[in-house]
């Protein structure tokens, strides 16, 4: 670490993620009983409990588009304010793909698929889910059209959570 990292912190977010999820939760998941977690981060509806609860980091891309390349021609001057230009421009689109990292907790109760942060959250209801795609260390999330990538400590155990919850319903 170097002055300026130390005086300005460093702006790139770590991938490994500690996990706050307790043993015992987690054991009871691998053994097909969904665990009953208490929390007063969210707000929960009458009869709705919260089943899964741990540390994400939610991966957007944003994509800036921008042109490169030549051109030629030259420009005449007309008048004061007047300049008459004549050539070509031989741009090409270039798209540059970055990954912007937004830390957060998820949870999943027994209704819906919660992401608190300060940035990028999401509450999206568990009925709306259409796939959910497990990972070693993360989880693919889809709700219709939108598909939200979450870094988690363990991706099989969210995944395992929501489909006991489905099996429910």
């Amino acid at each position: 670490m170097g002055f300026f990292s130390d005086l300005f912190g460093n702006n790139q977010i770590s991938d490994n993620i500690p996990a706050i999820m307790p043993a015992g939760a987690i054991d009871q998941i691998n053994r097909g009983i969904l665990p009953v977690m208490n929390t007063d981060k969210i707000l929960m509806t009458k009869g709705e409990k919260c089943h899964f609860a741990e540390r994400a980091i939610l991966i957007t891309e944003k994509v800036s588009k921008h042109y490169e390349g030549r051109s030629n021609g030259y420009s005449v001057k007309l008048t004061k304010h007047v300049t008459y230009r004549t050539g070509r421009n031989k741009g090409v689109p270039v798209e540059d793909v970055t990954q912007i990292k937004t830390k957060g907790l998820i949870y999943v109760t027994s209704k819906r698929i919660i992401f608190v942060a300060d940035k990028n959250a999401f509450d999206k209801k568990c009925s709306t889910l259409t796939a959910c795609v497990p990972y070693s260390n993360a989880v693919k999330l889809q709700f219709g059209t939108k598909t939200f990538t979450l870094m988690v400590p363990d991706g099989g155990a969210i995944n395992d959570v929501v489909n006991m919850i489905v099996a429910n319903s």
